[in-house]
C-alpha cells in the first residue's frame, strides 16, 4: 500500500534523497540571507556583559520577550532569588507614574533590597515599553553603591 502512494517512477530512497536535497537548499539560502544581512535570526533579543562591581565579577544578562523582560544579575555561580515585577493596571486613571507590584517567586524573602531592585527596574522598563520583569538576582553586597553600579551596568545592556 505504501508503494502505491509514491509516484510510479520513484523508489522510496529517491524520494527521501529529493526531500533531503530540497531541505539542504532551503537551509543554505537562509544562511546566505543571514550572511548578507537580509534576514534576522529568530528568537528574543538578548545582551550580556561581565563587569566588576564592588571588586567582584558580576554577570549581567538581559533578554526581551514579547511581554516580559528577563534580567539576570549574579556574582555567584547560580541565579539566586527570582522576583516577578508587574505594573498594575490603572483602569480609569490618567497615565501617571503607575503602581507596581513585586513578588518573590523563589529564594530569599527576607531581603527588601532585592525587591527594590525589581521595582526600580520595572519602572525603568515601563518608561520605554510596557512589559513585566522577571529578575534573577544574586549579589554578595546590598549596599547603595552596589545598587547604583548595577543600575548603570544594566543601562549599558538594556534591551527595552
Amino acid at each position: 500500500r505504501e508503494r502505491s502512494r509514491l509516484p510510479s517512477r520513484q523508489s522510496p530512497q529517491l524520494v527521501l534523497v529529493e526531500r533531503h536535497h530540497t531541505h539542504v537548499k532551503q537551509q543554505s539560502s537562509e544562511l546566505e540571507m543571514i550572511a548578507n544581512g537580509c534576514a534576522q535570526q529568530p528568537g528574543p533579543l538578548s545582551k550580556s556583559a561581565e563587569v566588576c562591581i564592588g571588586g567582584v565579577s558580576t554577570r549581567l544578562i538581559a533578554t526581551a520577550y514579547a511581554n516580559r523582560i528577563f534580567v539576570v544579575v549574579s556574582q555567584r555561580e547560580n541565579l539566586g532569588t527570582l522576583i516577578s515585577a508587574t505594573r498594575e493596571s490603572a483602569t480609569g486613571l490618567a497615565s501617571g507614574p503607575g503602581c507596581y507590584s513585586t513578588r518573590v517567586l523563589l529564594g530569599r524573602r527576607d531581603d527588601e533590597a532585592l525587591e527594590v531592585y525589581a521595582r526600580t527596574l520595572v519602572e525603568l522598563i515601563n518608561k520605554s515599553r510596557p512589559a513585566d520583569l522577571l529578575l534573577a538576582l544574586n549579589l554578595l553586597d546590598s549596599s547603595r553603591a552596589t545598587f547604583h553600579e548595577v543600575m548603570r551596568a544594566l543601562d549599558a545592556i538594556k534591551v527595552w
